[in-house]
């Protein structure tokens, strides 16, 4: 793999991070939507830093995709050809990203007081 490619696979995975973003940020809005409506419920800063962290953790695990690239061109040489798999990644990382959030927000809705 030379530069061009490099940065030509960086390029692909940056330009479809704001789909990502946007498909996480959408379920979790529905999912803080749906645990609010349920009850009375006091925001507090906590909330808010955690949607924060939540998101910063997001993006982190999202450049995993890049990351499994380089691993594959510079320890393993191309042999597993991760790039031909790109697509399937970057939509099961959606799925399983937007699932996760709700999940996680209806269980910190329904139980407060475990957190």
């Amino acid at each position: 793999m030379t530069i061009e490619q490099l940065k030509s696979n960086i390029k692909w995975w940056e330009s479809k991070r704001w789909i990502y973003n946007v498909a996480v940020g959408l379920f979790g809005i529905f999912g803080i939507y749906d645990g609010l409506s349920r009850g009375e419920y006091s925001w507090t800063i906590d909330d808010t830093i955690g949607i924060l962290i939540w998101g910063i953790g997001a993006n982190i695990f999202y450049s995993l995709g890049i990351l499994l690239e380089l691993f594959d061109w510079y320890y393993l040489k191309n042999k597993v050809g991760i790039k031909r798999f790109r697509m399937i990644f970057f939509v099961i990382g959606i799925l399983f990203s937007c699932f996760w959030t709700l999940w996680c927000s209806w269980l910190y809705f329904a139980k407060p007081h475990l957190w």
